[in-house]
């Protein structure tokens, strides 16, 4: 009698770890799925305003749509602008998941350092930071002069030669970091290396799925 309740608790203890297993798998499928979703639309809505320029000295736009877009999320005339852009396209991907743009704004600020410390220290799963990119990351680059300030973009792509593919705002083809446009660059992706002058990639801000 012992040994059979024995099998008993055995077989259904081996059932239940068994759902478990195929609810784990279902759960990480779905994650995947979304994040894969997430990623196609932050590359797909970021690439959307490459072109659009600025007017005058950080003081509007051409683009009266970019503008209000960019307003909302709390950017004002004078102020840099490429990690307000990144803020925006983040938020474009919940804007009809108000809870989750609440968090989003509580993490990502209008500046490329604070966010990247607040992501790190984020404990509500929302944000993370890591070393290596994935699509629909915010990479974050720092002056090693100027450790308080530095430039940000949005990854589209992640290629095989230690390099992404990026739409950055406030950039230019003839700057390094800032500029008067959104615009598309190829950027190294190891971190501590330089783009050019003291410019070097920080890091990557993941936006995480639940």
């Amino acid at each position: 009698m012992e040994i059979k309740r024995w099998h008993k608790v055995l077989f259904f203890t081996s059932i239940g770890i068994f759902i478990a297993y195929l609810q784990r798998e279902r759960i990480l499928k779905s994650a995947k799925y979304i994040r894969s979703r997430f990623a196609k639309f932050v590359s797909m809505f970021a690439s959307r305003w490459v072109g659009v320029q600025e007017i005058g000295n950080n003081q509007g736009f051409g683009n009266s749509v970019f503008q209000d877009m960019m307003k909302r999320v709390g950017w004002s005339t004078t102020e840099s602008w490429c990690m307000y852009f990144a803020k925006a396209v983040h938020l474009e991907a919940f804007k009809d998941n108000p809870t989750e743009q609440a968090k989003i704004k509580k993490i990502l600020t209008g500046n490329t350092q604070q966010s990247f410390v607040n992501a790190k220290n984020d404990k509500s799963g929302t944000y993370t930071v890591s070393n290596t990119p994935e699509k629909g990351d915010i990479i974050i680059f720092q002056h090693s002069s100027s450790p308080y300030q530095g430039h940000a973009g949005i990854v589209t792509k992640v290629n095989t030669n230690n390099t992404v593919d990026t739409v950055e705002g406030n950039t230019s083809e003839k700057s390094i970091n800032n500029g008067d446009v959104v615009g598309q660059k190829n950027r190294t992706s190891v971190v501590g290396q330089s783009i050019g002058g003291d410019l070097v990639v920080r890091g990557f801000i993941r936006k995480l799925i639940q």
